[in-house]
């Protein structure tokens, strides 16, 4: 065997997948025809590729994975066809046009790009094995994950509806479990007098005052992303980027609340406090403006109580403060 020939035989597929990589990332043509609301065929396509991607992989992985090695030759088919099949996965993301979402354009990219580095450790574990003698064991590592990756791109979110709906329970999981905690942290001070007031794990003095007005804002944010979330499930037009927009507001709503409960313990920073309470305020506020955008007039109540719950717990808040 020419260990030079097959060198350049894993070259190519290296260089292959960088030129998929580069692809991924340029900006999409905003000629392309729109986006129909059947993803059916899309999904159909991306599903089938992903199978023949693990296919591929498992046989490219046999063929190398104990003696005697295959020719030079069969080296490189087998390469040509796992790399046809990456192609072809990139090649079903490309013809999307961007009327079909930034949010599920983005997650699709994004799963595509870690697939494809999967596929150069994958390529990479198998020439060590080869060209420098390596152990199996990490060959067998690499061709696992790379069969997850495959088994997972069925699973992704359909249509921009569904990508901006999982972007939302993600937070919403995250708001929830620092409600959780904010009450632990308070109930702990109040059901315990012998906690130091320096205590950095409970919430005491200043930070209990403010610990109302705190949980009212968070329990609100919770409230209106889980109300979001009923509204996009509902939401029947053609337009998915006019959903986008309310993945910019919530993205990094868990890490505000966060910022917000964590300026309560010990030691206690007033001003920071009210700042991450504007912070989220304003966040709420936005998200609520983009929800009335979508919404119909059966949302209308919910909205506006949702708004006053917000300027409430916010003016209670910076009152508190102040006369702390």
């Amino acid at each position: 065997m020419d260990k030079g020939d097959l060198l350049e035989v894993f070259e190519d597929i290296f260089s292959n997948c960088d030129v998929l990589i580069s692809s991924l990332q340029k900006e999409k043509d905003s000629s392309l025809q729109p986006c129909e609301q059947d993803f059916n065929e899309f999904q159909s396509n991306f599903e089938s590729l992903s199978k023949v991607l693990s296919h591929e992989a498992t046989k490219f992985a046999i063929a190398h994975s104990s003696p005697p090695l295959p020719e030079v030759s069969t080296t490189q088919s087998l390469a040509g066809s796992l790399c046809n099949a990456t192609s072809q996965l990139v090649g079903c993301y490309l013809l999307l046009p961007n009327t079909c979402g930034s949010t599920f354009l983005q997650l699709i990219q994004k799963e595509l790009e870690s697939l494809i580095l999967g596929v150069k450790h994958f390529v990479e574990t198998i020439q060590n094995l080869i060209l420098k003698n390596d152990k199996l064991q990490p060959c067998l590592l690499s061709t696992g994950v790379l069969w997850e990756f495959c088994d997972r791109l069925p699973t992704l979110p359909k249509n921009n509806k569904e990508a901006v709906s999982s972007v939302l329970s993600r937070e919403e999981q995250l708001i929830n479990d620092a409600i959780e905690e904010l009450e632990e942290a308070a109930n702990a001070s109040i059901n315990d007098d012998e906690i130091d007031s320096d205590d950095e794990t409970t919430i005491r003095g200043v930070g209990l005052e403010l610990h109302p007005s705190v949980r009212g804002l968070v329990k609100t944010a919770a409230a209106l992303i889980r109300r979001t979330k009923k509204l996009i499930s509902d939401f029947n037009g053609v337009d998915q980027n006019r959903l986008d927009p309310i993945v910019e507001q919530v993205s990094t709503m868990s890490t505000e609340v966060d910022d917000l409960i964590c300026s309560l313990y010990p030691p206690v920073n007033i001003v920071l406090a009210v700042g991450h309470g504007n912070t989220l305020s304003s966040k709420m506020d936005q998200l609520l403006k983009i929800v009335q955008g979508i919404a119909g007039e059966d949302d209308q109540a919910w909205i506006e109580l949702l708004s006053k719950a917000v300027q409430h717990n916010l003016q209670n808040l910076q009152s508190k403060a102040s006369s702390t």
